[in-house]
């Protein structure tokens, strides 16, 4: 028996959602309806394809391994199908992380709006970005070094960080080797692993628990430049304070070494999405 293309694509639009009222939504059915669909496929190929975790709708390794399957082929069938000339134009959503939305994505949107003023952008924080980017949607945001994306990405800046103090900090203390630091007031971005991982590059071993966590590298940087203590920072994302004086590289020894930042886009993006990062980068 051959398997409905519906219901796979159903099934496709359920991975891509996790949720079944979103999947409804999209195809105008009801709940009922796309959970019927999904169960008569699960029937058909012998396997659960879902299951419930507390209220999120989880994917089973096996349908994993289906979606992985379809997902480049719907893609594809999608872009297909789309006709340019009847395609409305379609807003741009832009997921970016905070510290780079000012320092690097507002600058070049600017020049971008000169050329293309009625182009619609929609600007949201990397973290409210979904599992799965569509032909309308870009994310811009750091990477590790040879780390796979089903993505198309496109480098613009390196994620290298360096350690840096405030001058005042720098007066109140007068030794800054590597030994010293284990000692000092350091400041740390989500975790204290970048430190760890700094120092384990230097032959020594930071044992001290961290004291100050600071949610995002925006709000590490101002507590950095109001003298609290020392942080790894990107060094690509402070050559305005490092040349103004506000910050002072304390060594070139590098951490996070292969981090870099980049957007990824859909293989079947839009023009649209295209002619953004041509500006961009």
């Amino acid at each position: 028996m051959g398997h409905p293309y519906t219901a796979l694509h159903t099934f496709h639009l359920a991975v891509r959602f996790q949720s079944l009222k979103c999947t409804a939504d999209h195809l105008h059915l009801t709940e009922s309806a796309v959970s019927h669909q999904i169960k008569r496929l699960e029937t058909q190929l012998g396997y659960t394809l879902f299951y419930k975790s507390g209220r999120q709708l989880k994917v089973t390794s096996e349908g994993k391994r289906l979606s992985s399957e379809l997902s480049a082929s719907f893609d594809h069938i999608d872009q297909v199908l789309s006709d340019p000339a009847n395609t409305p134009i379609n807003a741009i959503t832009i997921y970016c992380l905070p510290s780079l939305i000012e320092f690097w994505l507002l600058p070049r949107l600017l020049k971008f709006k000169e050329t293309h003023p009625n182009s619609e952008l929609v600007i949201n924080y990397h973290s409210s970005s979904p599992d799965y980017l569509d032909e309308h949607s870009l994310r811009i945001g750091s990477h590790e070094k040879d780390k796979h994306s089903p993505y198309m990405r496109s480098k613009i800046l390196s994620g290298e960080t360096i350690p840096v103090c405030s001058p005042i900090y720098m007066k109140q203390h007068q030794s800054f080797s590597s030994k010293d630091l284990l000692e000092a007031d350091l400041l740390h971005d989500h975790t204290e692993q970048s430190w760890k991982d700094w120092f384990v590059l230097q032959g020594l071993a930071l044992n001290k628990p961290p004291q100050l966590l600071y949610e995002d590298f925006h709000l590490l940087k101002m507590a950095t430049v109001a003298a609290q203590g020392i942080a790894l920072c990107p060094e690509a994302l402070i050559q305005n304070d490092l040349e103004d004086g506000r910050l002072i590289a304390l060594s070139t020894q590098r951490g996070n070494i292969g981090r870099y930042y980049a957007i990824e886009r859909n293989k079947y993006a839009d023009t649209g999405i295209n002619t953004l990062i041509k500006h961009l980068i």
